[in-house]
């Protein structure tokens, strides 16, 4: 089986991953590195997320500064 993550980092579209079930972090070259899949529950309803760290997001804005 297996699930879609959206991806999100600040500044950038979001990105939409199909993963295999058992996987819990994805490769990202933003982050150089994985970035961890976050679930959250809704209604019933199960949600995947990865997100950029926030250290790496602040670093960024204040380079594009």
């Amino acid at each position: 089986m297996s699930k879609i993550v959206v991806v999100l980092i600040p500044g950038r579209a979001a990105e939409f991953l199909t993963v295999d079930d058992g996987d819990t972090t994805i490769s990202s070259t933003f982050s150089n590195g994985a970035m961890p899949i976050e679930t959250y529950w809704c209604e019933g309803e199960e949600f995947y997320f990865a997100r950029a760290p926030l250290a790496l997001t602040m670093a960024c804005s204040v380079a594009a500064q």
